[in-house]
């Protein structure tokens, strides 16, 4: 939905509360998929600017650390064209809404049609843009398979961690999104799927997951949820592959599209939407 509301005070502070009481750190949400700041439509491009300024303010008011944003679709202007809509629509809603607390995630696609994000070196040039801001990136796993980055061998880990140290900086990225792919290597399809079921497989996460590179960040899970029980499920693969460290860790269920993400010790699973309706919205 377009329209969304703001939070009553005592809405934030049962949210706070029972933030505290899970000690849950950092707070990560996710815009709203209709949201497309790189749309050369003059209306759908302000409509979105005005919807994102209000997820903006409302990660503000719960104390979020970060925010996830999809870098939309450029449609029919030219992939240059929508970076440079993109940036000018993310500084005019940072201009509306300066965020205070709350550093902005501009996440990586997997190459479909014209939208933005499926290089890394897309990324680069978007933050190029946008230098002096709160904006750094989010890396998802099923759209980095999905893109052609075959990260479920060694060597093709290895090849992406290069290159995204290379043109974005892995400093500038701080959570990762740890999907499996349903759809094939280099399809360029969207399409995220239990963990070690898909194309990244189980070893491909253990690599994942306990890499020297990648260990500290935040770590999401947003895989599907078909039946009852499946968010935990994926959460108690992912950790069977993390080689503990510290002793042992304790899994909390997550909730829908406002996500409270912590590292993967505290880590945090959640699909319950239709990305692809949701996306023909968007774009």
């Amino acid at each position: 939905m377009w329209r969304a509301r703001d939070f009553a005070a005592e809405e934030i502070s049962a949210f706070e509360r029972l933030r505290a009481s899970y000690d849950l750190s950092p707070l990560v949400i996710h815009t709203n998929y209709l949201v497309n700041l790189a749309s050369p439509e003059p209306s759908l491009r302000q409509r979105s600017v005005e919807a994102f300024v209000g997820e903006i303010r409302r990660a503000e008011a719960l104390g979020a650390e970060y925010l996830v944003l999809h870098p939309g679709s450029y449609r029919d202007s030219s992939k240059e064209q929508g970076i440079r809509t993109l940036a000018a629509s993310l500084r005019e809603a940072i201009r509306k809404a300066p965020p205070a607390q709350t550093t902005i995630l501009v996440e990586n696609m997997c190459g479909q049609g014209n939208v933005l994000g499926g290089s890394f070196a897309e990324l680069r040039d978007i933050l190029a843009l946008l230098d002096g801001l709160p904006v750094e990136c989010c890396l998802d796993t099923a759209h980095c398979f999905a893109a052609g980055m075959d990260i479920a061998t060694a060597e093709g880990l290895a090849a992406l961690l290069n290159s995204l140290d290379q043109t974005v900086g892995l400093h500038r990225v701080p959570v990762i999104h740890t999907n499996d792919s349903r759809s094939p290597l280099g399809s360029h399809r969207d399409r995220h799927e239990h963990i070690g079921k898909g194309g990244i497989g189980l070893e491909g996460f253990r690599r994942i997951v306990n890499h020297p590179a990648l260990r500290n960040k935040v770590f999401i899970l947003e895989t599907p949820i078909e039946s009852e029980g499946d968010d935990r499920k994926n959460l108690q693969a992912i950790r069977a592959v993390r080689e503990e460290v510290r002793g042992r860790t304790r899994a909390v269920p997550a909730r829908r599209k406002r996500t409270i993400a912590a590292p993967l010790r505290e880590t945090l699973v959640g699909r319950t939407r239709s990305k692809e309706s949701l996306r023909k919205a968007r774009t």
